[in-house]
């Protein structure tokens, strides 16, 4: 298809609305992730919002929810009813206001209510997503709805159809012309052809559409502070067990998470699991007394292996075990121990129980490091059988830990992807 096919093509769909930046409206303005959302949704469950009189909101919980998420603000509340309690009440339907207005007694939803107590938060918050109609209520306002009455399509669900046509990736400029500018499911065809195509001409041209959406954005709207505030449509969307963000693509969770350059082919890309032997008692997962839930670092990886058809049990958190995740994909069996930073990693620390989990299950144990956790690009990799590939470099700094020094755990990990 030809640029001239293409520009006549977005002409024609911008000329359908009134303005350049109608599109589906799942702004956060707040990168969320499963962890935080479940730590909000557990404080307000321990706190009464899961009862029938639901709870009100004091300045105190303000607090606390702000610490959870890291703001230290004086006043928490004003930035958690306006971005992260916003987003759980519209569009994720995990929280509800008792009056539709006031922010002084909320409610859990049921699925609020499961978020806060399921082991695996991301597939609590998968069925969230698919369930999310653009413009409808209850996941808009009314008033919402009335502005974008002409859109009734779930974003999540055409969101998977259009990447799994296109080589597992959306980027945010395919986002803004293309997909987020579809006005029902019937529509997703069209907007995986333009995508297809869009990808086929070369930035000069690519510049000449985006330049089309500009110049209808009203006068005192800062185009790239509305494309940048989308990117955050990104996050929402990669909160379930689908898909991940990584920077300004939305990527399906199999393809895992590597730098995407336009000349690579995503089906060429594989997530590297290893296959261990098969180990008859970690064939089912060890008893442990209540569920758990992962850190972003764990969830993460579990998605990851998740996505590759291993079925992921966690273990986060939970004394008497040795690891993070326990995971099976048909007769093979893995204890995953995660260690994550939201920069560089240095010594790593493991304790008693880790060590001996390490030790005991050899080549069915991986080590397996998470930096710049938080970032568009975070670096996965594994070590598997820490205990003997770098077992003389492992030292014993008091009875409970044992440290790893960094030049010791780089030299034999490998990455997740190749």
């Amino acid at each position: 298809m030809s640029f001239e096919s293409l520009h006549r093509r977005v002409i024609r769909r911008l000329d359908k609305g009134d303005r350049g930046d109608r599109g589906w409206f799942l702004i956060t303005r707040v990168h969320l992730t499963p962890a935080r959302l479940k730590d909000i949704a557990s404080l307000l469950y321990d706190a009464g919002a899961a009862t029938s009189n639901g709870l009100m909101l004091s300045d105190g919980h303000y607090r606390s929810i702000g610490n959870l998420v890291g703001i230290t603000v004086a006043d928490p509340g004003r930035i958690l009813r306006r971005h992260h309690l916003l987003a759980m009440e519209t569009p994720l339907t995990l929280l509800r206001r008792a009056d539709g207005r006031s922010w002084r007694r909320v409610y859990l939803t049921d699925l609020g209510k499961e978020l806060a107590t399921e082991s695996y938060s991301p597939s609590v918050l998968e069925v969230a997503l698919n369930r999310i109609r653009f413009s409808r209520e209850p996941w808009y306002t009314r008033g919402r709805s009335a502005e974008y009455r002409e859109f009734n399509v779930a974003p999540y669900r055409a969101a998977l159809t259009v990447m799994r046509s296109c080589d597992g990736w959306i980027d945010r400029d395919e986002f803004d012309l293309f997909l987020s500018r579809i006005r029902d499911q019937r529509e997703i065809n069209w907007a995986i052809r333009c995508i297809r195509d869009f990808r086929d001409i070369d930035a000069n041209n690519r510049e000449i559409l985006l330049n089309e959406v500009r110049r209808r954005i009203p006068r005192g709207k800062i185009y790239q502070n509305w494309r940048d505030m989308g990117l955050h449509t990104f996050s929402l969307l990669g909160l379930g067990t689908s898909a991940i963000r990584q920077g300004a693509q939305l990527v399906l969770a199999a393809n895992g998470i590597i730098p995407i350059p336009r000349e690579i082919d995503r089906r060429q890309i594989t997530l590297q699991i290893p296959q261990p032997t098969a180990s008859q008692e970690l064939n089912t997962p060890p008893s442990y007394p209540e569920p758990s839930s992962g850190t972003d670092g764990e969830l993460l990886v579990g998605k990851l292996l998740e996505a590759n058809d291993w079925e992921v049990v966690f273990y986060s958190n939970r004394r008497g075990f040795g690891f993070d995740i326990w995971a099976r994909r048909e007769n093979a069996a893995i204890l995953v121990e995660v260690k994550s930073s939201l920069r560089r990693l240095g010594r790593i620390i493991l304790t008693r129980l880790e060590y001996e989990a390490a030790i005991k299950h050899r080549e069915n144990y991986f080590l397996v490091t998470v930096e710049g956790l938080g970032r568009d690009d975070p670096i996965i990799n594994f070590i598997q059988d820490p205990a003997s590939v770098i077992g003389s470099q492992i030292e014993r700094r008091r009875t409970e830990e044992y440290h790893i020094p960094r030049r010791a755990w780089a030299d034999v990990a490998e990455p997740f992807l190749s």
